[in-house]
């Protein structure tokens, strides 16, 4: 005798129940620009070092494997940058990481420029980490944005 789809239903639903809450409690960890350091630079472009404050708002250790961001200065978009290199936040820990960021000279606005070598302006960042919590293999996607005032440091 066949079963009946409506008594597994109840089940089905309830084992959903009980799985859902437990992917959706991990909270993106928070970045903030602490500081940009101009680098190196040379007639076309521009290194810039940027120093991210990376807070982890979950109880649990999470690894960041990698992030992608991009980068605006005073409302003008420099470009993409990215950090690969993976590192560990304990529950509520924060770290310091430097990214290394290139900039085409020519392909941004003069007003930029001048932001640059003026040494003042607002940041904005927003782009994704790569994360895995703690006793999982699931490598999951999650966004950010911020900004802050800066002060640029040669």
């Amino acid at each position: 005798m066949p079963r009946c789809p409506s008594r597994l239903a109840p089940v089905a639903i309830a084992l959903a129940a009980l799985l859902v809450p437990g992917c959706a409690s991990l909270k993106a960890p928070t970045l903030q620009v602490d500081a940009l350091k101009v680098g190196d630079m040379g007639v076309t472009g521009v290194a810039l070092d940027i120093t991210f404050r990376v807070r982890n708002p979950n109880p649990e250790k999470i690894r960041v494997e990698k992030f992608e961001y991009e980068l605006f200065l005073n409302g003008q978009r420099l470009g993409r940058g990215y950090e690969s290199t993976g590192f560990a936040l304990g529950g509520f820990a924060e770290e310091k990481v430097i990214s290394r960021f290139d900039v085409n000279l020519l392909s941004v606005p003069g007003a930029v420029r001048n932001v640059l070598e003026d040494k003042d302006g607002e940041a904005r960042v927003k782009g994704h980490f790569y994360v895995v919590e703690e006793g999982s293999t699931e490598l999951r996607k999650l966004g950010f944005k911020s900004k802050a005032d800066l002060t640029f440091r040669n």
